[in-house]
């Protein structure tokens, strides 16, 4: 009976899922694989000992924590804006932006929740392919952007699941053309150094999104931001919901913030992690290719079917694709050294699984 009343355009939409499995090591999401010191887990815990920071609602405007994003980037309090996770600033951009049918322009492979997301908002999907080493077609996007004329574009830099990134001049040259709201999601931006955060006055349409999930530990806890012109920010902010951050979320955020020194380590750390296991995957006879990455993951086309589920069965949980262009691929998220030994190793003794 339910269906009857569902939306007609969402009658074979198929939500985000991702599936909690037994592991031993997950390399699934590209989580940071390093934990917290002591110091940064106690300030926590003595935080939660005051009851009130409980049972109170939690600041809607994440002041503190938009000062202390303001100091790390140098740029004022009005020109950022917290999310539950980057995926809720996603769809709050859509949100505002979109009328029914409007063109949402994006690459393709990429990060699923944009189509998925601008579906929900009854937007029109028009994807652009990459080349095939995955790189940034800009001519193609220049001219179907000209063609179509798209209310919003949406770049993912570096990309997810591919790995690769865009260049600043790349995204400039692009702005030019384009002058309708461009969403530039830097989640790994973290593991290149490079950024469009400090561009935003000179392109005030761009909104460049961020995250706590992937360099700086705090994927359980859902932290994100945008940061763009204040003409931007305001606009997105129109569908953020009222205390959409929770309390605990935010003054972890803050807190990571104040102890940058360890997480800048962790991700030298995990870069130095991810040449290792790339060079080491390279030697496999079982590994068809193995993509360069910008991020902290690495993307690998096995010449066998089945290598996911056999590393599922060893409780080593990795991300398999089933669609074009990227069937058959497998994304790992690069883990500590002992965790990447032991993907190899595994990986070495293969046994076929039906």
């Amino acid at each position: 009976m339910i269906r009857r009343y569902l939306r007609k355009d969402l009658s074979d939409y198929q939500p985000y899922h991702a599936p909690l499995k037994e592991y031993k090591i997950k390399m699934d999401n590209n989580e940071l694989a390093y934990g917290h010191e002591a110091d940064f887990m106690a300030s926590i815990k003595q935080w939660m000992e005051n009851d009130q920071h409980l049972t109170r609602y939690p600041d809607t405007d994440c002041q503190a924590l938009s000062q202390a994003l303001g100091r790390l980037w140098k740029v004022e309090q009005e020109n950022i804006l917290c999310g539950v996770g980057s995926d809720q600033l996603i769809d709050c951009f859509l949100k505002v932006f979109l009328e029914v049918g409007d063109k949402v322009m994006m690459p393709k492979p990429s990060f699923s929740m944009y189509s998925l997301t601008a579906r929900l908002n009854h937007g029109t999907v028009l994807e652009f392919e990459l080349e095939e080493d995955f790189s940034y077609p800009i001519d193609r996007m220049i001219e179907l952007y000209q063609k179509q004329k798209p209310k919003v574009v949406i770049l993912c830099t570096p990309n997810n699941p591919t790995g690769n990134s865009l260049s600043i001049d790349d995204i400039k040259r692009l702005l030019e053309v384009i002058n309708c709201p461009v969403l530039i999601d830097e989640a790994y931006a973290e593991y290149t150094g490079i950024s469009m955060i400090e561009h935003i006055q000179s392109y005030p349409n761009i909104i460049v999104l961020r995250t706590f999930s992937k360099a700086l530990g705090l994927a359980g806890l859902r932290v994100g931001y945008g940061i763009g012109s204040e003409a931007i920010i305001k606009a997105v902010a129109i569908a953020k919901p009222p205390y959409n951050l929770n309390a605990l979320s935010m003054v972890a955020a803050q807190k990571a913030l104040e102890n940058m020194d360890y997480f800048n380590k962790k991700v030298q750390q995990t870069i130095q992690n991810r040449q290792w296991l790339a060079q080491e995957l390279k030697k496999l006879n079982v590994i068809d290719k193995v993509y360069p990455s910008d991020t902290n993951f690495i993307l690998i086309r096995p010449k066998i079917d089945n290598l996911s589920l056999y590393l599922e069965r060893n409780k080593i949980l990795v991300r398999s694709f089933s669609k074009d262009p990227l069937k058959g691929c497998i994304r790992i998220t690069t883990g500590t050294m002992e965790e990447n030994k032991i993907l190899i190793d595994t990986i070495k003794n293969y046994k076929s699984v039906q």
